[in-house]
């Protein structure tokens, strides 16, 4: 087990209201059951969730509260893969990684209004806490590109001094700080945001890949897909804080409050990881389609979006009951989901 506190927040509640009527026939009472429940769950919902779907090469965007694809938008690239919103939630950005490119999405009209060339295998970006930037992670380049979202083009590059392979990038709250998987190099490194400067590299796995910031800034949760570990860093001091392992292939995870949820797509499942006096651990698995990859909370912090790489379809956990209560059909390879309030 690992001495590290999960996240930063409350923990999220758990359980549903009673129904409020007696009925005399126990099938009659299942079935209300049901469907309160489930207009429960769809009320509580609202926004948008939006879906990367690398073989179809589209984004697909779901109603939370009909659970249906309202929408399909052409990214105009292929392999689509990594999807952030701009913190306003105007715009939504989207890496295609065989061409290259970074689309932006006018949320309101659902419209494409940019591709910007970014450099060899755009695999993921990240938008900085004062919207103005997008850094883009380009697979095959030895660089970051930087992306002015106001005049939607490449205004400079991050030296990484090597090719780094499909890693992620997060900010730290403040913006001064951006971090960065290297998964040829099993590391991460800390970039100082004003001088765009390589400041530390942390050696944390095999094949490092997806990373997380909690909300306080003071640390990092990171996957390491090429094994069966997540781990936690601290980012006051640049130091490894440890190791868990939680089952093979872990992808993605999500932090909800003091709990991280990791998909794994060598066992088909979500490991449900929390903290009880000091010692985190897995204590729960959730049973999900093939190969699940992207994962993302809702707004409200009561469910968690899970892309069926797989099968191609999202599936709906709800925290409260620790299952999947819905399964949406989308594009063909879902990879990664985000939501918009």
């Amino acid at each position: 087990m690992l001495r590290v506190w999960v996240g930063h927040g409350s923990t999220v509640a758990s359980g549903t209201r009673g129904i409020a009527a007696i009925m005399t026939v126990a099938r009659m009472l299942r079935v209300l059951i049901l469907v309160v429940l489930g207009l429960a769950l769809r009320a509580e919902a609202g926004g948008r969730v939006y879906t990367a779907n690398m073989e179809s090469g589209t984004i697909s965007v779901i109603d939370p509260d009909s659970m249906k694809v309202i929408a399909t938008i052409d990214p105009l690239g292929h392999r689509t893969h990594g999807l952030l919103l701009s913190p306003d939630q105007s715009k939504l950005f989207a890496t295609n990684m065989h061409n290259g490119t970074l689309a932006v999405v006018d949320i309101a009209s659902g419209e494409v209004i940019g591709i910007i060339p970014t450099g060899k295998m755009a695999h993921s970006a990240a938008v900085t806490p004062d919207g103005k930037q997008v850094w883009v992670v380009n697979g095959a380049e030895e660089f970051l590109t930087v992306v002015d979202v106001s005049l939607l083009k490449v205004v400079g590059r991050v030296p990484l001094g090597q090719i780094i392979g499909a890693g992620y990038i997060r900010f730290s709250p403040d913006g001064m700080r951006a971090f960065v998987t290297r998964p040829t190099l099993g590391a991460v490194s800390v970039i100082d945001v004003p001088s765009k400067r390589v400041v530390a590299t942390v050696e944390v796995g095999k094949r490092p890949t997806f990373i997380q910031v909690t909300s306080d800034g003071r640390r990092i949760w990171g996957t390491d897909t090429g094994g069966d570990e997540i781990y936690a860093l601290d980012v006051t001091n640049n130091t490894l804080l440890g190791k868990l392992t939680v089952g093979r292939g872990p992808n993605h995870l999500a932090i909800v409050g003091n709990t991280l949820y990791v998909t794994l797509g060598g066992t088909n499942e979500v490991a449900v990881v929390g903290d009880a006096d000091g010692q985190v651990s897995v204590r729960g698995r959730i049973k999900v389609g093939g190969r699940p990859s992207g994962i993302w909370p809702s707004p409200d912090g009561k469910r968690v979006y899970v892309a069926g790489e797989g099968t191609n379809d999202l599936h709906v956990i709800d925290i409260a009951l620790q299952k999947v209560v819905w399964t949406v059909p989308v594009g063909r390879r879902p990879v990664a989901v985000v939501t918009a309030r």
